[in-house]
């Protein structure tokens, strides 16, 4: 099996990174790219998720590391208690990481956490050419991956929250992006599947000439 600690030290390298380019925008924009707030909105509710959600899941992985014990207090799957799907866990785990960041870099300045009523670019070329949501897809991966690793009820819940509020959360993206963006917007989501594509699409660069649009 793979050490307990190796899923907490990834999760803290993907939060450092994703901390930094955050901030990196934040700097840049004269605001906080972080758009959640704390009202009583279905925009904030998830977002709320987002933070607990994340929590759970962090302190769990840490309470595994120092109290080996933990996966069978907690309600343990023994069917998927196996080092080979402890061991996907941890690639898949690594691969939504790599996709979060990525995703993240390639959306330079249109990138936000939550929706923004400023004007944002539509980006469509690199990972966005696959997906219309690389960043959930990352991070749908990332709770999967730690489920993998340690199949209890907690992570399973987290798991099931998880697909919930990013379900939730594309579809207000999709109705925002849509009003903000147009036949644009139409064009591109009639070309790029919401998850993921086999192949990535040709239309979607073309679909306004430009990987992404400003308005």
């Amino acid at each position: 099996m793979p050490s307990t600690i190796l899923p907490v030290v990834l999760l803290i390298g993907l939060g450092v990174a994703f901390a930094l380019l955050t901030r990196r925008v934040s700097q840049r924009l004269g605001h906080s790219a972080d758009r959640f707030g704390t009202g009583d909105t279905a925009h904030d509710f998830v977002g709320r998720v987002y933070r607990i959600g994340g929590a759970i899941l962090f302190v769990f992985l840490i309470v595994r590391v120092v109290l080996p014990t933990a996966d069978m207090a907690v309600g343990l799957i023994p069917v998927l208690a196996q080092p080979a799907f402890a061991w996907l866990g941890l690639v898949v785990m690594a691969a939504g990481s790599a996709v979060i960041l990525a995703a993240q870099v390639q959306m330079g300045m249109s990138w936000r956490i939550g929706l923004d009523h400023e004007r944002t670019g539509l980006v469509t070329a690199g990972l966005f050419a696959w997906s219309r949501n690389p960043t959930f897809l990352g991070m749908m991966a990332v709770a999967v991956g730690a489920f993998l690793m340690a199949p209890t009820a907690i992570t399973g819940i987290v798991l099931a929250a998880a697909w919930v509020a990013f379900s939730l959360q594309i579809r207000m993206e999709e109705e925002h992006l849509q009003r903000m963006h147009g036949v644009t917007y139409d064009r591109y989501r009639a070309a790029v599947p919401r998850w993921i594509a086999l192949r990535p699409s040709a239309r979607a660069d073309t679909a306004r000439g430009s990987p992404v649009d400003q308005g």
